[in-house]
């Protein structure tokens, strides 16, 4: 059979055990924010020891001990691991501050921030070139939809666009279709 025999062969029995500790890990993760009101590391290490403990429940109690042991240590180890990564790529390094910073106190998102968003005085509101246009009042919304009989222009950024209520074709000129309203096509 081979080793990729075996991977292939053992690799759903993995899958459906890793999600099963995945689903109890977030529904006890979930329950401890809820009943603690609190978001921190405590809960993880907390739902990793409950974990390890409720899968290995069916094994007796110091297997479940243990294993809530081991469970507990391992997120405790992941969850230091994440804090201390995150408080080292955090640091500034050595030798560069920061020029908009007046006398060591930051003071906000630079001038000219292109990645600040509109509200908080970006570069500008709109990309040059854009002009803001007015929505059409309710008398102008029910001429373009049909509804005064007559065609009405809209403006369809510079393209020539035309409704009209009339028949149900637009190149047919005929006259033999029905009416058929907005349909492109006649009515069926």
């Amino acid at each position: 059979m081979g080793a990729i025999g075996n991977c292939a062969a053992r690799a759903p029995v993995m899958g459906g055990q890793f999600a099963v500790w995945g689903g109890l890990f977030a529904c006890c993760d979930c329950s401890l924010t809820a009943i603690r009101q609190k978001e921190d590391p405590w809960n993880s290490i907390l739902s990793g020891g409950a974990t390890g403990g409720i899968l290995a429940a069916r094994a007796g109690p110091k297997a479940m001990a243990s294993a809530a042991v081991i469970g507990g240590v391992l997120l405790a180890l992941i969850e230091g691991m994440g804090i201390w990564m995150n408080n080292y790529f955090a640091q500034q390094p050595m030798g560069m501050e920061d020029p908009n910073a007046a006398g060591g106190m930051v003071t906000g998102p630079p001038e000219n921030d292109i990645t600040a968003p509109p509200t908080s005085g970006g570069v500008g509101m709109m990309p040059t070139g854009l002009t803001l246009r007015r929505a059409p009042s309710q008398q102008q919304q029910q001429t373009i939809g049909g509804m005064e009989g007559e065609s009405e222009r809209f403006d369809s950024g510079g393209y020539e666009t035309t409704f009209s209520s009339g028949g149900g074709g637009g190149s047919s000129s005929s006259g033999d279709e029905k009416s058929g309203g907005w349909w492109p096509f006649g009515s069926s």
